[in-house]
């Protein structure tokens, strides 16, 4: 018998096919997780000036303004979803004052899914990150 097609070894077309879409959620999902990293990048870089803009105000209160705007000032407004919280805490000193304690600045980003991976997806990622900083004993 006499064969016209020696398709031994070939893949079918629909071998292929699974075999495309496998490759294409791949990349969709290193883009994931690459913007992913990327934003915790951003949310870390944001705590940390905010943390050091607070340890260098005069007072609690306007360490927390400080801190607020540094972060405000950031490019997180455009990635986060309902802009970045920001919260405040400080430690005193041993004699009990603002010089020489130090401030923990904790910055949180809820980030659509939608916008990490480039195509539709639902859901949210929280992304939050801290930073403490001391406050100089010696400022005026």
């Amino acid at each position: 018998m006499l064969r016209w097609h020696d398709e031994e070894g070939t893949a079918t077309p629909v071998e292929m096919m699974y075999l495309l879409v496998f490759c294409i959620v791949a990349v969709v999902f290193l883009g994931f997780l690459g913007r992913l990293h990327a934003a915790g990048v951003q949310v870390t870089n944001a705590a940390q000036a905010a943390a050091r803009a607070a340890s260098q105000a005069p007072d609690p209160t306007a360490a927390t303004r400080a801190a607020q705007q540094s972060v405000a000032a950031s490019p997180l407004r455009s990635r986060c979803q309902g802009g970045a919280r920001t919260t405040l805490s400080w430690a005193p000193s041993a004699a009990g004052t603002w010089q020489g304690g130090s401030v923990t600045v904790r910055v949180t980003c809820v980030v659509r899914n939608q916008t990490l991976t480039g195509v539709w997806s639902p859901g949210v990622r929280t992304v939050a990150m801290t930073d403490v900083q001391p406050v100089d004993r010696y400022q005026r």
